[in-house]
């Protein structure tokens, strides 16, 4: 071999060598696998350097679809791939028989033909391979949270909201965040305020992170029925100068503007991370007429979106700043559905740094939800669909006024209020005449007032024998007393029981001198319900709960058509057997709601139900504030002029159950329900006074018994004027002749509820029963009882724990179970005084603030802030300030979320007097600022 032939093979090892190794920098890489999980297919995305050259094919037993990729190599980790859903099993790599080829196996739960396609190049993605993987499922559409009512009663607006971008496309992004998550997280608080708004609902276009086809939003919209469509977006720009808020509508030309030009731009770019979809709009199909009612259709669409988007582009003004200050139009694919009208709401600039930092933020993010809704509201509202309830509620109604009607009443009738009714039809007062016709305001829903039951009197009067009675389904109690002419508490004693709660078949035994009903109260009566009646309506029609007559005529809810047959349970006109020896004047209690109490308290105190207190006070739930009044059903004063024997009354309170709140301790629980700390500590067998937030804490009940007393109850005529003596209150005058605290300050034209010793005041009622106990004039003996406190005895007794302390000669609040304590009578000397001046207290050896506290009725809170101490410790001899009328105030911490008014109303006080007391400049509160609160 000559030197040229040399030559010759070393130059082709070169050239070869430099083929192979370019070959080798040529071939394709796979950079990352990724999953998408949706609700109609799942999609898996290759990302790959190159386009990739690649082959597919199916197997069965068990099913799997095998992808061979061409000249490509892999560094993907595939088991910390997520693949979570319906469909794919398992992501993994297998053998290929060729060299070079990489194969990916996805494993199937079931047989799914897939739609693979290729992806060019979109930022912030390379090459792409896509695999669409169908779900079998019926049918993927979305409906309404909330179920559409009957047409005949009006159904829902509903609106379809769509959530932009999603899945393999992040929409814009910004320094921290992707414009999908956003979107998302303001469609569902969109959602969630359109269905708190009655007559409207709402349903999501996207429920997670997926990607849906843009065709195919409006298609999902059209399937929900959604009478509107809108979609929510954050903008996106090249630099973080532009910001603010704009609405787009559909228009029917091309982009009328660069803006409009770069949002098309933009949706086409989403087409290209998300997969191209087919056409929106196939009219050159349509036949001529069709196309007429299609183009009619799309118009009208057209002019509902502008009067929309005009709507909530004002709202959006109110809370940001806007990019547009007008919609803008634009030809994209998520609104051009020409059957549902449409808008796309662009919240912001997710590349402005400002705005970026407030789309993050859940309070903004709620003030935009807010603003779409009141704009798609008041579109609907004005413009509702023709079988909705808005449109029922649009029809103008009139009302004349007739005899024995007052504002409230029909106020209650057509379910609006007092002040709406006042306020829409310009009336300077709530006086109404006979005849005079009131406009009832359009959002009104109809309850219609039902007719009073006839009472036949009977010609002869038979008085029972002793009896038993047994339960039926649906009688409570106090339904029971009221047939046989007895009251709740008597039966309850009678009977020894220890709740107002009853079983079917439970035998009641009825005092032997109550008068019963000759009426077949067992009887069923057939009602047939008409327009614009309810269950709770029919329900007080017959003397009923709604829950009595859903069980009893097994509705599945509350929701009535006209002309439906309901069972009435034991209901019949009532026919009186007996006129009964004495009148009975029925006076509806009023309970004036104090601090501790709750509505099972109250309706144990009164012997009856806390169902039957806060039907008959139409009450939508069971919480109660300081200070409410409370009207007490089933309450007579009986007129008798023979001795009556007083039965013995046994009260039990169970346990109450407290959660633990932020800023609570053991104390301040004590002094919420009238304990001592060391009271509740013993009775939860804590060991310590530290308590964690959320902990419960059992509050032990009040047990007493009112000792058997012959009472002498004689029909006088108190003297029209009333002398005020020591220690004696408005509410204790108005209790001593059976009035309101009210009553008296109306009559008698008060300012405040003060009074001044040897003031004279008027008295309303013209005869009242006032019952003269035969006690003897020497004080009463009580023995302590297990969870008494001083207070409880005190309130029983109609004394102050300071009263009762001072008489006895306590040095302190404790008591100890069995101790006897003096109950002074109404001749015995107490000195009450209705304000205290304010006092210096020495602090003495072995005294602590709430040593101190205690001894003036007040708290270590109140203490501690009105004398600036930093902390609870004192040294002897140090002087501490008791402000004037200390017991009665107390302190509140300020939490989270509460303000002046919600404070106020808690305490039944007003947020003025709250201000005024603690020299509030404003109404800011901080939290865990301390006020100083009024008791009463």
């Amino acid at each position: 071999m000559n030197l040229s032939d040399r030559f010759f093979i070393y130059k082709l090892l070169i050239v070869s060598f430099l083929l192979f190794a370019f070959n080798s920098a040529q071939a394709n890489q796979l950079k990352g696998v990724r999953a998408w999980p949706s609700p109609d297919n799942t999609r898996v995305v290759l990302d790959l350097s190159g386009k990739p050259d690649y082959e597919i094919h199916y197997l069965k037993k068990p099913n799997r679809l095998v992808l061979d990729i061409q000249s490509t190599r892999s560094k993907v980790n595939l088991k910390t791939i997520s693949h979570d859903g319906p469909l794919v099993k398992n992501i993994r790599a297998s053998a290929s028989n060729s060299s070079g080829t990489y194969r990916l196996v996805i494993d199937l739960k079931q047989a799914s033909i897939a739609n693979v396609f290729t992806l060019p190049p979109a930022n912030p993605y390379g090459h792409r391979l896509v695999i669409d993987l169908p779900h079998q499922v019926a049918d993927a559409t979305p409906t309404p949270d909330k179920t559409v009512s009957p047409v005949s009663v009006g159904r829902d607006v509903i609106i379809a909201i769509d959530a932009g971008h999603g899945g393999e496309d992040p929409g814009a992004i910004g320094k921290f965040s992707y414009e999908k998550k956003i979107t998302l997280q303001i469609a569902k608080r969109l959602q969630k305020r359109i269905n708190k708004q009655s007559g409207m609902s709402a349903f999501l276009i996207r429920t997670g992170d997926y990607y849906v086809n843009l065709n195919k939003r409006s298609e999902l919209a059209v399937k929900g029925k959604a009478d509107f469509l809108v979609s929510i977006h954050a903008d996106g720009f090249s630099s973080s100068q532009p910001s603010g808020a704009s609405v787009w509508i559909l228009s029917d030309r091309r982009a009328n503007s660069e803006m409009g030009r770069r949002m098309e731009r933009h949706e086409v770019h989403s087409e290209l991370l998300g997969g191209k979809g087919q056409a929106s709009e196939a009219a050159s199909s349509v036949p001529f007429l069709n196309k007429v009612f299609f183009d009619m259709s799309k118009s009208n669409s057209m002019q509902v979106g502008s009067d929309v988007g005009n709507l909530v582009v004002k709202e959006l003004g109110r809370i940001t700043k806007l990019h547009k200050k007008k919609p803008v139009g634009a030809s994209l694919a998520v609104l051009k559905s020409p059957y549902i009208p449409s808008i796309l709401v662009e919240a912001g600039f997710i590349t402005n740094h400002r705005e970026e930092r407030l789309l993050n933020q859940a309070q903004y993010q709620n003030k935009v939800a807010n603003a779409v809704f009141k704009g798609i509201y008041s579109h609907f509202r004005e413009s509702p669909p023709h079988d909705s309830l808005f449109a029922q509620k649009k029809r103008a109604i009139k009302h004349t006024v007739r005899s024995g009607e007052s504002l409230s009443i029909l106020a209650e009738r057509y379910s609006v209020t007092s002040k709406e009714l006042k306020s829409y039809n310009r009336l300077k007062s709530s006086s109404l005449r006979i005849g005079q016709v009131l406009k009832i305001p359009p959002n009104y829903r109809l309850v219609v007032k039902p007719d009073p039951i006839a009472v036949v009197p009977a010609p002869d009067s038979i008085l029972s024998k002793p009896t038993i009675h047994k339960v039926k389904s649906g009688e409570s109690l106090s339904v029971i007393a009221k047939r046989y002419q007895t009251t709740t508490q008597e039966l309850k004693s009678f009977n020894k029981l220890r709740s107002m709660s009853l079983a079917i078949g439970q035998k009641i035994k009825i005092p032997t001198d109550t008068f019963v009903t000759t009426s077949d109260v067992t009887a069923t009566t057939v009602h047939t319900v008409r327009k614009g009646e309810s269950l709770s309506v029919i329900a007080q029609k017959y003397g009923k709960q709604s829950n009595e007559l859903k069980t009893y005529n097994k509705l599945r809810s509350t929701s009535l058509a006209i002309g439906q047959k309901l069972k009435i349970p034991g209901v019949a006109s009532q026919v009186a057997s007996r006129p009964l020896k004495a009148p009975v004047a029925s006076i509806a209690t009023v309970h004036t709601v104090r601090r501790g109490e709750s509505l099972s308290v109250i309706a144990e105190k009164y012997g009856t139900s806390s169902s039957d207190i806060k039907t008959f006070n139409k009450l939508r739930s069971t919480s109660l504030a300081i200070g409410q009044k409370l009207k007490i059903p089933g309450e007579a004063i009986q007129v008798v002029s023979t001795p009556v024997k007083a039965p013995v009354v046994s009260r039990t309170s169970l346990a109450t159950v407290h959660t633990v709140r932020k800023g609570e301790s053991l104390s301040v629980i004590a002094q919420k329900y009238g304990k001592q700390s060391k009271e509740l500590k013993t009775f939860n067998n804590l060991r310590s006074t530290s308590l964690a937030i959320g902990q419960k804490i059992k509050i032990p009940g009040v047990a007493s018994q009112v000792a058997e007393t012959p009472v002498k109850a004689t029909l006088i005529h108190p003297p029209s004027v009333h002398i005020v003596r020591s220690g004696e209150s408005l509410s204790v005058i108005a209790k001593k002749y059976a009035t309101s605290s009210n009553a008296i300050k109306s009559y008698n034209k008060l300012r405040s509820t003060s009074l001044a010793i040897g003031q004279k005041l008027k008295i309303p009622n013209a005869s009242t029963v006032i019952a003269k106990s035969s006690v003897p004039e020497k004080p009463s003996l009580h023995i302590v009882q297990s969870g008494e406190s001083l207070s409880v005895i005190a309130k029983r007794y109609g004394y102050s724990s300071s009263e009762l302390k001072k008489y006895n000669k306590l040095r302190s609040t404790t008591l100890a179970i069995g101790q006897k304590l003096k109950i002074p009578v109404d001749g015995a000397v107490v000195e009450r005084t209705v304000s205290r001046k304010a006092t210096v207290h020495k602090v003495r050896s072995g005294e602590s603030l709430s040593v101190i506290a205690s001894r003036y009725n007040t708290s270590s809170l109140v203490l501690k802030k009105h004398n600036n101490l930093r902390s609870t410790t004192l040294a002897i001899g140090q002087k501490i300030k008791i402000p004037a009328n200390a017991d009665k105030l107390t302190t509140h911490k300020v939490r989270s979320g509460e303000s002046l008014s919600v404070i106020a109303k808690r305490y039944g006080t007003s947020a003025s007097v709250i201000k005024s007391i603690n020299k509030l400049r404003s109404n800011s509160l901080a939290i865990g600022q301390l006020l100083t609160i009024p008791t009463t």
